[in-house]
């Protein structure tokens, strides 16, 4: 779902991060990348070392931890109730960052942490300064 939705957002017109969990050093850029680079609405960075290249759950975390403490505000679709993304969830919001996601009976374990939602239809608001969602429900 997540190389699905990269995709869409490669195709729009918005400025994307796109952060691996390994180095940058001798990774080879997908296809679709090049467009965004040349208009320069693409910047790929990495926390890494050259001497991490291969992505590791310990680094994967590592590079979620360091993303969202960049970001002004956190969209998951989805977390497993009582798994590893939603113990990251709970990091986030422990930040005091803002957390969304969509509102549907499937997030409301996200909900019930004080995530607010957002309609589909209204997710791509998520960029922008205008959110139209509720808080914890």
């Amino acid at each position: 779902m997540e190389r699905e939705c990269l995709v869409q957002l490669l195709r729009g017109s918005q400025p994307i991060i796109a952060c691996p969990a390994r180095s940058l050093a001798g990774m080879r850029l997908p296809g679709e990348y090049q467009e965004p680079l040349k208009e320069g609405r693409l910047l790929v960075l990495s926390p890494f070392s050259e001497k991490q290249s291969r992505a590791t759950a310990q680094m994967a975390l590592y590079r979620n931890r360091f993303v969202a403490a960049l970001a002004g505000r956190v969209f998951v679709a989805y977390a497993e109730p009582a798994g590893k993304t939603e113990q990251f969830c709970r990091e986030i919001i422990g930040w005091g960052k803002p957390l969304y996601t969509l509102g549907s009976d499937a997030n409301a374990n996200l909900m019930a942490l004080g995530a607010s939602t957002v309609r589909p239809e209204d997710a791509s608001r998520l960029t922008g300064d205008g959110i139209g969602g509720t808080k914890g429900g």
